[in-house]
């Protein structure tokens, strides 16, 4: 490696708004306004590190300095524009707030403004963390910023906006920029990874864009940092060996122990990871991560899911995986208030274990308890569960003509969870000996999983002879139990409200105290 090494972050860095990665919005009205030489006299830049802050204004500074003229597009070849990607531009005065706090500082860099540029169109003031400076600092730009000279650009970054006083945030233009996503840090990262020819794995790009944090540079940071582990490569091995990760596959087994419901195997499994000397807070993070594209394949599906994720998803149900994950988020909270993390960790699955509703998870050895017991039937394998429902016999057959029968009887079968309010917002469409057909009100597509589908099928079975349930998405013609209940509801709150209304006590005290009544306060008290 060239004793010369320039770190990725500074070699990469954007010289153009085009080589500009994310943040369209400041971009795109940025060239609007350079396009049109309708400039601003300060800008200000707030967001998180690494997102691009100073580099949006070192390329603004390139625009309106370019000796080609004003222009979106800076050449890069000009003396003006080579000085300031040097760092080297006598008119691109750059001040890092932080250590010119003080009212001092700030007259003597003022006293300086009203001098024209020395050699450039404009003097720009790029002043970084702003928001460090002293009250008094702040009073003494105040001025400048009420009545700039016409040759004065500011150019203001911080990562605080809230600790900028009013009077400055209402002189400038604020541009707030947001976060890189996971997809945007990849694609930079594969392409300097390609630009400068070395061996990577994506999996393992992609770890670094997760821990990057929506940061650009301190994605970068630590892919130098995993280059140099890697020796010129960057593979998954080492990721997690420099990182302390826990390894994928690790992650997908522990949520297979959890969802099989084996608190023996999870505690094991956890006890193996922490001799390992895994980071458990970091595994924590991956699981709640898992729990995420879990849900994400019950609801949408997706072909380039993977096949170890659409195998866990039909495994629990999707009010279970999100108790799951909103236990995961408070136990990673909770996992630096724990006597260790390996307790902190235990104590988090032991508690998703104990909400675990078994009635949910349709196994080989969970059937419903209503079943009856066929007189001659093999145990279905419970991989083909979804295939081929489990078989009940009963004399009963099964027999509604209406939405109201399908409504009674779903009342007597006393559904609970997210069954119930399938159920409640499905309309009946027909039905024969052997064939329920329901149509689910499409807004509540989410809903509709396999494992949820064949709950109901099952409580069905307990009563009556074989029969298969079908429900379809579509926009019911008629209301669902749900609609009847918010209707009936309604229409019962905007009667008290007009009685509460109505009453003679409430309307002296009006006309007393010249009072208005809150009418959506008025509710009708329950359990009283």
């Amino acid at each position: 490696m060239s004793q010369h090494y320039q770190v990725l972050a500074r070699k990469y860095r954007p010289h153009t708004f085009s080589e500009m990665v994310g943040q369209t919005h400041t971009v795109k009205t940025l060239i609007n306004a350079l396009d049109a030489d309708s400039l601003h006299h300060a800008f200000l830049f707030t967001g998180t590190r690494g997102v691009g802050k100073t580099t949006i204004a070192r390329i603004f500074a390139k625009s309106i300095n370019c000796e080609a003229g004003v222009s979106s597009k800076p050449c890069g070849k000009c003396p003006t524009c080579i000085e300031i990607d040097k760092g080297q531009s006598v008119d691109l005065i750059e001040l890092d707030a932080a250590s010119h706090t003080g009212v001092d500082n700030m007259r003597d860099i003022l006293e300086n403004a009203q001098y024209m540029p020395t050699k450039n169109r404009y003097k720009i003031y790029l002043i970084d963390e702003v928001h460090m400076l002293s009250k008094s600092s702040f009073n003494a730009l105040l001025k400048t910023l009420e009545e700039p000279p016409e040759h004065i650009k500011f150019l203001l970054a911080t990562t605080d906006p809230q600790k900028l006083p009013v009077t400055v945030l209402s002189r400038c233009l604020q541009f707030t920029l947001q976060k890189l996503t996971h997809e945007e840090i990849l694609g930079q990262l594969k392409f300097i990874m390609e630009a400068e020819k070395l061996k990577y794995e994506e999996l393992a790009l992609s770890q670094i864009a997760d821990f990057g944090y929506g940061s650009m540079r301190d994605a970068l940071s630590l892919l130098d940092q995993s280059i140099a582990y890697g020796n010129g490569s960057v593979m998954v091995k080492d990721i997690k060996a420099m990182l302390g990760l826990v390894h994928h596959d690790d992650i997908v087994t522990l949520a297979t122990h959890l969802f099989n419901q084996d608190a023996e195997a999870v505690i094991n499994f956890i006890k193996d990871l922490s001799h390992k000397g895994e980071d458990l807070t970091h595994a924590l993070k991956d699981l709640t991560s898992l729990f995420h594209q879990i849900s994400i394949a019950q609801i949408i599906n997706n072909k380039q899911t993977p096949a170890e994720i659409k195998i866990l998803a039909t495994q629990i149900s999707n009010q279970d995986l999100q108790l799951f994950y909103h236990m995961a988020l408070n136990g990673t909270k909770d996992m630096a208030l724990a006597p260790s993390e390996q307790i902190g960790f235990e104590m988090t699955l032991l508690r998703m274990l104990a909400f675990h509703s078994k009635t949910e998870i349709l196994t080989e050895k969970k059937t419903p308890k209503l079943a009856l017991k066929p007189k001659t039937k093999t145990k279905p394998k419970a991989e083909k569960i979804k295939e081929k429902p489990l078989e009940y016999t009963s004399k009963i057959s099964l027999n509604i003509n209406s939405q109201q029968d399908w409504e009674d009887l779903s009342k007597s079968l006393k559904f609970t969870g997210a069954v119930k309010m399938l159920i409640k917002n499905t309309v009946f469409d027909n039905a024969t000996d052997e064939l329920l057909t329901l149509t689910l009100d499409d807004q509540f597509t989410s809903l509709l999983t396999d494992q949820i589908q064949l709950n109901i099928q099952n409580m069905l079975q307990n009563h009556f002879k074989k029969i298969t349930l079908n429900i379809i998405l579509g926009k019911p013609k008629i209301q669902t139990l749900a609609q009847k209940e918010t209707q009936a509801k309604n229409e019962k709150t905007a009667k008290i409200q007009k009685e509460f209304l109505n009453n003679e006590g409430v309307q002296k005290l009006q006309k007393t105290f010249n009072a208005k009544v809150d009418i959506n306060s008025i509710k009708e008290i329950e359990n009283v």
